[in-house]
């Protein structure tokens, strides 16, 4: 089964979770707008968004922008990241605005593929697999900026919670999951193995999915990057074009049961394999 919310899996359309990790960051990001266009005091926040070498969690962030209350600014990993070209683009719209949200993609790096995470972090610790833990690219993004622009600051990191709101599940995207379990389950009992299930999109106007068996050869070690048909030339904004790829994702909701005003979990109990 297909697993990780980065949606960066090559061979199929999105992986499981994808859809409502868009949803909640699209929305958090309304919220946040919202939020920091209450006060006529100017503002500069940076968001700092899931995506070490690719941006499809990020470019979520869009739909807010295009819904008219999101991000100024967009940047993912897909694109060099200019320290200076950015100070600009923030100014420039801070100076039109009075405010600026901007969201950037974790794994933001710069034309020699240091990560901007990096430049406050000589010593970063890495994980299992020798890379290089990330997070503070907001807070490293805020410092910077404090010594160019003088305003207040927030910078926001959403970390885990965009891979843990079960309450803004979009209705695809928990049926998706549901088919793709059970398409797993059926081809582990006819004995097959070395397979990835996962959904691929039908041609056409109207969102229709199928679901296919991928060998893992094809799937493993290799990266699905966000188009670049999907950034603009700027490197500084997700286009209007990604729209049709992922509001089919989001559309529908699928709240979990409340009991006593909060979420009911279900609680699995693991049970080894013999």
């Amino acid at each position: 089964m297909p697993k990780t919310i980065d949606n960066d899996l090559y061979g199929i359309d999105h992986c499981p979770g994808y859809s409502y990790a868009a949803k909640y960051i699209a929305t958090t990001c309304m919220e946040i707008d919202l939020d920091a266009r209450v006060f006529d005091k100017g503002m500069i926040t940076v968001i700092e968004i899931m995506g070490r070498h690719a941006g499809w969690l990020t470019a979520a962030s869009a739909v807010a922008t295009y819904a008219g209350h999101g991000p100024d600014l967009i940047y993912v990993p897909e694109t060099d990241f200019d320290l200076d070209k950015f100070t600009a683009d923030v100014k420039k719209i801070f100076d039109e605005k009075g405010k600026c949200i901007v969201a950037v993609s974790e794994g933001i790096h710069d034309k020699d593929g240091k990560f901007i995470a990096e430049y406050a972090a000589a010593n970063a610790k890495k994980d299992a697999f020798g890379h290089v833990q990330l997070g503070g690219t907001a807070a490293f993004l805020v410092s910077h900026l404090r010594n160019h622009i003088d305003t207040k600051y927030r910078a926001i990191e959403f970390s885990l919670m965009q891979r843990c709101a079960a309450h803004l599940a979009s209705k695809v995207d928990v049926e998706e999951a549901y088919a793709e379990g059970c398409a797993a389950v059926k081809a582990a009992v006819k004995g097959k193995s070395n397979i990835m299930v996962g959904v691929v999109r039908l041609p056409g106007s109207t969102y229709k999915t199928e679901i296919k068996e991928f060998p893992l050869s094809e799937c493993a070690n290799t990266e699905k990057k966000l188009p670049a048909e999907f950034i603009n030339a700027e490197g500084n904004m997700i286009e209007k074009s990604f729209l049709d790829y992922v509001v089919p994702l989001i559309e529908g909701e699928h709240a979990p049961e409340f009991v006593r005003g909060v979420p009911r979990f279900a609680e699995l109990k693991k049970v080894l394999a013999k």
